[in-house]
């Protein structure tokens, strides 16, 4: 039995219904949910899984749906009062027990001093609310997608010259003034500053800074398009002509998937002319680049941190990195158990993984791009679940992991299989256990294939609330490996397939 209920001019962002969708899926009786906007992509989503009906149809983007299946006709008044209490407790959390403000306009008048706006509503009108974030003279945040390159290029083109920042779209991690924005993680202060075009990627390097003695200034988010031809970086360069002038910022971080050569060589330029040691990080890409004047060029996230607090002084004391122990899990494999399926949810942490073991093993050449949903896997694999392609309708599998618990099992089942590789990331916006509701696939998956290799990597800092060692802990009761940062994880993998040809 289907059930839809409509609450007329009733608004939360995506990240909030998300997880709210991801707790109602938990109740006993529920066979699925979908609580979300009435925008047109989500009724369309709605009917996909069966949950439409007229009510639906008719609903507006301003309208709240509670849509879910079940044969249970009693946990309707359940599934309710959960949704009730759960939209109740992330308003109070917002911090007033009065009316929430409807609009930019009440927002500034309820708090004047505000100085930056994070939107997070649909696409479509995600561009009008940041312009009018931008005409208040607020800097921007701008977490939503779907915003043409043409309207990304006006925004910031106009942020640029009101001296406003203007990070995004698609803009997931910042850290501003020692404050985690959407997903971020608990970073001590410091003497780097980041600028990133990635989410993951800046949630790696200053986990890494944090976790051997350093600290950030400012970890900026600037988007994932905004080092593309139609957007030249025009953020990146204004947040590094501030980093540049920040007295508390002894050495700048630039991190990005690699641009095009005439975006790069634009900021190559810019970050030459700073008089403070520069790193430049376009992933994968750096290893032919030679270090001048004040420029380092490092290829991974592992090397950016750690060319950072190299430059600030700080040496971190790190063993010789000893993989023999791969061995006994290779001598386990069966002789048809030869690749590895890299299974992420940071975008970032799938390409710098995939990036170390193409250099760690020659075949890795096969290995696989998400260009494609690739619902059966062939040879080596290294997919980003948190890609549009697998997230539309459903939560990100950084807040509701069940898209990556299925693929473990999935994979698992694959004669072929004999390592999978994991990231957990923790933090701000990041489910409450990511890996506590793993643990399920992840013993289902060694039921399978007794003999499989599971690798993981848990990107937090000791601080973070879900507890840094409790998710290893967890892990390591599961038998599986924990490695100290996701490039090392990547090594531990292609260590496992080498020793296994030998």
């Amino acid at each position: 039995m289907s059930y839809a209920i409509i609450k007329r001019n009733t608004y939360y962002d995506s990240v909030t219904l998300m997880i709210v969708t991801s707790e109602i899926t938990k109740i006993p009786g529920v066979k699925e949910a979908s609580i979300c906007m009435g925008t047109e992509l989500n009724k369309e989503l709605l009917v996909d899984s069966g949950l439409s009906n007229p009510d639906t149809e008719n609903a507006t983007a301003n309208d709240l749906i509670i849509a879910f299946e079940t044969s249970d006709s009693s946990v309707k008044d359940t599934v309710l009062k959960t949704v009730e209490g759960l939209l109740k407790k992330k308003t109070e959390s917002a911090g007033s027990s009065a009316v929430a403000p409807v609009s930019l306009k009440t927002g500034l008048a309820a708090s004047p001093n505000a100085n930056l706006a994070i939107i997070s509503v649909p696409g479509r009108y995600a561009y009008i609310e940041a312009q009018k974030a931008l005409l208040y003279g607020l800097n921007v945040m701008l977490f939503s997608d779907n915003v043409s390159l043409e309207e990304e290029k006006m925004l910031k083109t106009y942020a640029s010259k009101k001296g406003l920042l203007m990070m995004g779209p698609d803009c997931g991690t910042s850290i501003i003034n020692n404050k985690g924005l959407c997903f971020a993680n608990e970073i001590r202060k410091g003497k780097i500053g980041v600028i990133g075009a990635s989410g993951t990627g800046l949630q790696e390097v200053t986990v890494l800074v944090d976790r051997y003695g350093g600290g950030v200034t400012q970890a900026i988010g600037v988007g994932g398009r905004d080092l593309s031809d139609e957007i030249g970086g025009i953020m990146m360069l204004d947040v590094l002509e501030s980093l540049k002038k920040d007295s508390e910022t002894e050495v700048i971080l630039l991190l990005s998937k690699q641009p095009s050569q005439s975006v790069a060589n634009k900021i190559i330029t810019a970050a030459e002319n700073c008089s403070k040691p520069v790193v430049i990080c376009f992933m994968g890409n750096n290893e032919s680049m030679i270090n001048r004047k004040n420029l380092f060029f490092v290829s991974t996230l592992e090397k950016a941190a750690l060319k950072c607090l190299e430059l600030i002084g700080i040496m971190p004391d790190i063993a010789l990195e000893d993989l023999s122990f791969s061995d006994e899990y290779a001598k386990k494999l069966l002789p048809e158990q030869k690749y590895v399926k890299g299974l992420f949810c940071g975008g970032t942490l799938c390409s710098e993984a995939k990036h170390i073991f193409h250099n760690c093993l020659a075949e890795a050449a096969k290995v696989k791009d998400s260009d494609e949903k690739l619902l059966i896997s062939k040879g080596h694999t290294f997919l980003d679940l948190g890609d549009d392609m697998f997230t539309v309708g459903k939560p990100h599998p950084m807040i509701d992991p069940t898209v990556r618990n299925a693929r473990i099992v999935q994979e698992a089942k694959n004669s072929e299989t004999a390592v999978i590789l994991l990231d957990f990331v923790i933090g701000y916006g990041s489910n409450e256990d990511p890996v506590g509701v793993a643990l399920k696939a992840i013993e289902e998956a060694k039921a399978v294939s007794t003999n499989i290799v599971i690798v993981a990597y848990v990107c937090g800092s000791d601080n973070d609330h879900q507890g840094l060692q409790k998710q290893k802990d967890k892990l390591t009761t599961s038998g599986v490996i924990i490695a100290d940062s996701n490039a090392q994880a990547a090594r531990i993998a292609a260590e496992v397939i080498r020793r296994k040809k030998l």
